[in-house]
């Protein structure tokens, strides 16, 4: 688990307190520059629907520089909160229809159905955050040689685009190849030096494409 990771599930706790005292879901808004997002509130959904409460413990790896003061970080849910959560995923739901993003990430996935053709490809999200995963329609058929590139070399690529959910898959239409960020072994040695362990209250928001 990345500090990423942390900082959303500290952002909803805050968007619950604050639902509590003025019955607004703005704080989940606000909450989604800090990674709050549908994914995440369906997740927390889940181990606190149909229970008293719940919590969820993270030890961190204190031998690593730069983590958290704490050594471990706990945060804590009642069975109430299920409807507030449920609100907000309906709510981060329809925000996430719809909307331009950019998403730095590896190239895992790559089609083409005509040779002339803009093409497809998919792209991981490297740095935390969601979606985890998203399909990259082009708007530009050029573009797809530099896709093809940092597949082929082992590049991070950054992408932007109209983000667009379908069913479990995000799509990002009319999308451009921003630039070729650089080798993912040096990206993802920052995120492996963040790497925590859950000791309770395990959690699948990164499973969904």
């Amino acid at each position: 688990m990345s500090h990423a990771v942390v900082k959303a599930l500290s952002a909803t706790v805050e968007a619950i307190d604050h639902y509590r005292s003025s019955g607004s879901l703005t704080g989940f808004d606000v909450g989604v520059r800090e990674g709050v997002s549908y994914e995440m509130a369906t997740a927390i959904l889940g181990i606190t629907e149909h229970s008293d409460g719940s919590d969820i413990t993270i030890e961190w790896d204190t031998s690593v520089p730069g983590g958290f003061e704490e050594p471990v970080s706990r945060y804590e849910f009642s069975g109430g909160d299920a409807l507030i959560l449920e609100k907000a995923a309906h709510r981060l739901a329809a925000a996430e229809d719809s909307g331009f993003m950019t998403l730095t990430g590896r190239v895992h996935l790559l089609a083409r159905k005509e040779a002339d053709g803009p093409g497809v490809f998919g792209v991981e999200n490297v740095m935390g955050g969601q979606p985890r995963k998203v399909r990259v329609r082009l708007a530009d058929e050029d573009q797809y040689h530099e896709a093809i590139h940092a597949y082929e070399e082992n590049l991070a690529v950054q992408v932007h685009g109209r983000l667009e959910r379908e069913g479990n898959l995000h799509w990002l239409y009319d999308a451009s190849v921003v630039r070729t960020v650089g080798h993912l072994d040096a990206l993802l040695h920052v995120e492996t030096t963040e790497r925590t362990q859950i000791t309770r209250g395990q959690l699948s928001i990164d499973d969904t494409e």
